[in-house]
């Protein structure tokens, strides 16, 4: 029996559809040092777009940090715990898959012990794929599906390590993981104070995290 034929690429049919799109139009999600993200529907997809906002040399640099955002979900690409990225579109917006559910800071979660130890796996994961995120503390980027599932979001401060970085990259990176690591603490207990002992193998605070908190 035959295969059925291929289904239509639906990347260039979006790529039209965006080429006209009056970006207000959609539902503000929210603003950050890179412009704003706001929400569509097409095609049957539920996107979340983020383009740069401002003008001249801001915007310029709000792009470069839209790029670089980009190039980092490629290579969290198929990895569970963040939204599927579409890819950059036009040079100026990134798309993605908008995440169903709450904000961490908002989400009433009935399994904590699981919710955190699926988080920690992501994070894990991510760091395994060459990837720091470097803004975990803020709850903002930590969204609770409605199945229960933690979502990383915004990878705009994320910090990639390079094969040919060098020791500096080598050592920034590392020292992002060890954020990461602290932040997932912090997220869990809600402060640094009275941490399972199983848990504090993850918590190293550096002397400028002390100082700056």
């Amino acid at each position: 029996m035959a295969s059925p034929p291929p289904l239509p690429d639906p990347y260039p049919r979006l790529a039209e559809w965006l080429e006209g799109l009056d970006f207000r139009s959609g539902t503000l999600l929210g603003r950050s040092n890179q412009g704003e993200v706001r929400r569509f529907h097409h095609a049957g997809m539920d996107l979340a777009i983020k383009a740069p906002s401002g003008r001249g040399l801001l915007r310029w640099l709000r792009l470069l940090s839209l790029k670089r955002e980009y190039r980092t979900y490629r290579q969290l690409a198929g990895l569970s715990g963040f939204a599927r990225c579409h890819g950059l579109f036009s040079d100026r917006y990134l798309v993605l898959d908008y995440i169903d559910g709450e904000d961490f800071r908002l989400a009433q979660i009935p399994d904590r012990s699981a919710f955190f130890d699926q988080l920690l796996e992501t994070v894990l994961a991510m760091h395994r794929r060459g990837v720091a995120h470097g803004d975990l503390k803020r709850k903002d980027n930590l969204r609770v599906t409605r199945s229960g599932r933690p979502i990383i979001l915004d990878l705009g401060a994320a910090v990639r390590k390079k094969p040919q970085g060098g020791s500096l990259n080598r050592k920034l990176f590392e020292f992002i993981c060890q954020t990461d690591l602290n932040a997932w603490v912090k997220l869990k207990y809600g402060s640094y104070n009275e941490i399972d002992a199983e848990d504090l193998v993850y918590l190293r605070r550096s002397r400028l995290e002390r100082w700056l908190s």
